[in-house]
């Protein structure tokens, strides 16, 4: 007797957790097919939010942004135009110049007579910079452009761009790089627009050449710039001055906290030799 009821209650048994075993199975079945569900509604709308924003790169994340390529290469353009300048009296190109350890110093201020004061040769130094700049980054902007354009047209997208227009300007403690231009991306219907290539490079160069403009000012007029008067207005900053043969002097305007310096050479109140 007691052998039955073993036997029949480990039958009972058996058919019960079978049952709760297909219930339980339905159940978890249920739940991935919810998951899933879930999964499928979530990327159709991240699809959505993403039409006409940033398809491209969803496509194909591979290729390169555009704005961080073109950023990319104003900020090495801007800064090796810099470095050029600042150590040629703001010239990519001097054209009136005084050999000085290695290199050609513009003068920014110049009198070719003995005795009498200089000529200010850039009256208006910061437009002189932001044009020396300009001059140098245009063409190899353009360049990135187009190299970026010929990457996406192997990829078969088709690359449209419009508009010539950069400017530069020099502000305090920054330079400002402005492009107008587009850059229209396409392919399956799909299509991605860039604009308004809007960039700040961080340097010290608008402050250096107001410095430089105050040194020539006061060359131009007193022959000698007045070093105790500038200590108290620009304190963050040295000069440097060179003396040459009694003729020419080269001044470094230094920024303490970074060591970058502009260099220029001035001719006032020349001296002939031997006096």
């Amino acid at each position: 007797m007691g052998v039955k009821m073993n036997k029949n209650f480990f039958e009972i048994f058996s058919i019960s957790h079978i049952r709760g075993m297909l219930k339980m199975n339905k159940k978890g079945q249920l739940a991935v097919f919810i998951i899933v569900a879930i999964l499928i509604v979530a990327l159709i709308i991240l699809l959505f939010a993403l039409r006409g924003k940033k398809i491209i790169d969803v496509i194909n994340p591979g290729m390169p942004d555009v704005n961080n390529e073109i950023e990319k290469c104003v900020r090495d353009s801007v800064k090796n135009a810099v470095s050029i300048m600042l150590n040629q009296g703001g010239y990519i190109s001097p054209d009136n110049y005084k050999m000085y350890e290695g290199n050609k110093i513009q003068y920014l201020c110049y009198n070719n007579n003995f005795y009498q004061t200089c000529v200010n040769q850039e009256p208006v130094y910061i437009e002189h910079l932001e044009g020396e700049i300009k001059n140098y980054i245009s063409g190899r902007i353009e360049d990135c452009f187009y190299a970026l354009k010929q990457e996406y047209e192997k990829k078969s997208y088709m690359v449209i761009m419009d508009g010539e227009e950069m400017s530069v300007i020099l502000n305090p403690k920054q330079i400002k790089v402005e492009i107008d231009k587009t850059m229209d991306i396409s392919k399956n219907q799909e299509s991605r627009r860039y604009e308004n290539f809007n960039f700040v490079i961080l340097s010290p160069i608008y402050d250096l050449a107001i410095i430089a403009q105050e040194i020539v000012n006061q060359e131009a007029k007193f022959c000698y710039f007045e070093y105790q008067g500038f200590s108290l207005l620009y304190p963050d900053y040295s000069v440097e001055k060179t003396d040459i043969n009694g003729e020419t002097k080269i001044y470094k305007v230094k920024e303490k906290s970074t060591g970058r310096e502009l260099v220029f050479a001035v001719r006032s109140c020349a001296m002939p030799a031997g006096i």
